[in-house]
C-alpha cells in the first residue's frame, strides 16, 4: 500500500524493520477512552460498568481496523467488525443462560492484521457477526480468536414478535469497532455508538436526536395537524418516528450522498425548488401506517403490513441516489425528486441542537467547512419555516437541519444510533 503522509495529517508514520507503520496520535485514542468512560458513567444511560481494555491494546485495535477499512475486495470497501474481549468472556456468557452458538471459537486463531481481517472478512456480515479479538491464552500479541454472532438491528418495522420464534441475542457490550466505509470507523457498545472516526479525527456521539427534548420536538410540531396524529396520539408518533428513521438508514445503505427535506404540503415557496422528477399518483406510506396502527391485527397481517411500510421506504430511499434532493412532504407523499435547490444562501446562525437528554448544544458551525450538497440544504432550511433537512454523507452520518428563528438553523452532526448504521 502506498502512503501519502501528506493525507495523514493526523498519524505518525513509523519505519522499522523496512516496514511502514501507521500510528494514530495518543491523543486520539485517549479522547476515544475519555468518551467511552464518561458514556459509562452518565446517569441516564444506565451502563453495565464493562472494564475498558489497555490503552496499548485499543490503540493496536484501532490502526489495524482503520487500515483494513482502506483496503478492497472486488472492487468494495472491506466491512466489518472488531470486538475486544478476552477468550474467558466465553464462560461469563454461559453463566447468562445464553445459548453457546451466540459465541464461536476459532480452532486456530489468527494474528490481529489486516491481512487476517481482509481474509476473514466476507465470511461476516457486521450487522450479525463480529471478530472476537484479545490476548488468547499463552499468546501475549493481539488475535482474532472467535466470532461473536447476534440478532440484526431490530425495528418497529422488521422485529419478529417473541411469542412467534425464539429468543434475541444481543450486541456484545464490549469496545467495538465497525467498518463500513474506506477510512471511517464506527466506535460502539452493545447496541449504542461511542463516536466515530472521520477524517482522521473522533468525533463522540450524542443520544439519538428523535426525542421531544431535541430534534424530535420539531418533527411533532411537523405532525399535529395529521388525522392520524389525531386519532392515536403518541402511537402514531412514534411509528412516524420510527419510519423517518427507517429512510435516513436505508438512504445511507445506498451508499450515495443524497438530500432529504420535508415540508408542509403547501408551505413552502415553489420558487425555492426546481423540480425534477415526480409522480402522478401519492406513494408516501401514509396509508401504510393507517393500517399498522388499527388494534385488530393479527400476528401475520401485523407483520405483512410492516414489510409493506419498509418495501415503500426502500422505494422512496432510493430515490435520494438521483441527483438532486427528495421533496416530501410531512405526511411522507413524495413531491418530487432529483430536484434543484435555488433558495437563496443562508446569512443567519448556525448552532448544534441539544441531544436526545436535552444536554449540550450550542455549538457555532461553519458551513464553509461543508460541501455543496450541505449548504443547498442549509439554504432552504434557512429560508423555510417548519421544514425539515436531512443531508446522508458518503461517509457516515445523517446531519439534520431546522429553523429554530429567522435568524438562528438548528443542527444535528449525526443522527444515526448504532442500530440503524448497520
Amino acid at each position: 500500500m502506498h502512503i501519502n503522509a501528506s493525507c495523514f495529517p493526523f498519524i505518525e508514520i513509523a519505519l522499522i524493520d523496512g516496514t511502514i507503520i501507521l500510528m494514530f496520535e495518543n491523543r486520539i485514542i485517549q479522547k476515544i477512552i475519555e468518551t467511552w468512560s464518561i458514556d459509562q458513567a452518565h446517569p441516564l444511560r444506565e451502563r453495565i460498568r464493562s472494564p475498558l481494555p489497555p490503552f496499548e491494546q485499543i490503540k493496536r485495535v484501532i490502526e489495524t481496523a482503520y487500515l483494513a477499512s482502506l483496503e478492497r475486495e472486488e472492487g468494495r470497501p472491506v466491512r466489518f467488525a472488531l470486538v475486544v474481549a478476552d477468550p474467558a468472556v466465553g464462560d461469563k456468557i454461559s453463566t447468562m443462560k445464553r445459548p453457546p452458538d451466540y459465541l464461536l471459537h476459532l480452532d486456530m486463531p489468527l494474528p490481529l492484521s489486516v491481512d487476517s481481517i481482509v481474509k476473514l472478512a466476507p465470511a461476516l456480515d457486521p450487522g450479525i457477526s463480529a471478530m472476537a479479538v484479545g490476548p488468547t491464552k499463552n499468546r501475549d500479541d493481539i488475535h482474532i480468536w472467535g466470532i461473536f454472532t447476534f440478532s440484526s438491528a431490530s425495528s418497529s418495522f422488521a422485529e419478529i414478535p417473541m411469542w412467534v420464534y425464539g429468543e434475541l441475542a444481543y450486541r456484545p457490550d464490549f469496545f467495538t469497532v465497525y467498518a463500513n466505509n474506506a477510512g471511517s470507523l464506527l466506535i460502539a457498545r452493545h447496541h449504542s455508538q461511542i463516536g466515530r472516526i472521520l477524517n482522521g479525527e473522533f468525533i463522540p456521539a450524542t443520544p439519538s436526536p428523535f426525542t421531544v427534548k431535541s430534534l424530535g420536538r420539531y418533527m411533532m410540531m411537523c405532525i399535529q395537524d395529521h388525522q392520524l396524529f389525531k386519532t392515536h396520539g403518541d402511537t402514531y408518533w412514534r411509528i412516524y418516528r420510527d419510519t423517518i428513521e427507517l429512510l435516513l438508514t436505508e438512504a445511507s445503505a445506498r451508499g450515495h450522498g443524497s438530500i432529504f427535506i420535508l415540508v408542509q404540503p403547501d408551505g413552502y415557496p415553489a420558487g425555492y425548488i426546481v423540480p425534477r422528477f415526480s409522480f402522478i399518483e401519492k406513494i408516501g406510506p401514509q396509508h401504510l401506517l393507517e393500517q399498522l396502527l388499527r388494534e385488530d391485527l393479527d400476528v401475520p397481517t401485523s407483520i405483512a403490513a410492516r414489510k409493506a411500510v419498509v418495501d415503500r421506504i426502500k422505494f422512496l430511499a432510493q430515490l435520494g441516489t438521483v441527483d438532486g434532493a427528495v421533496l416530501l412532504s410531512t405526511e411522507l407523499d413524495l413531491i418530487c425528486f432529483g430536484a434543484t435547490i435555488v433558495a437563496p444562501p443562508y446569512t443567519g446562525t448556525i448552532v448544534t441542537g441539544p441531544d436526545g437528554f436535552g444536554e449540550g448544544g450550542g455549538e457555532i458551525l461553519d458551513p464553509s467547512r461543508l460541501g455543496t450538497r450541505h449548504n443547498s440544504a442549509i439554504s432552504f432550511a434557512g429560508s423555510v419555516k417548519s421544514s425539515l433537512a436531512f443531508v446522508i454523507s458518503q461517509d457516515g452520518p445523517a446531519r439534520a437541519f431546522v429553523q429554530k428563528d429567522e435568524n438562528t438553523l438548528l443542527y444535528w452532526p449525526d443522527c444515526y444510533n448504532i442500530s440503524m448504521s448497520l
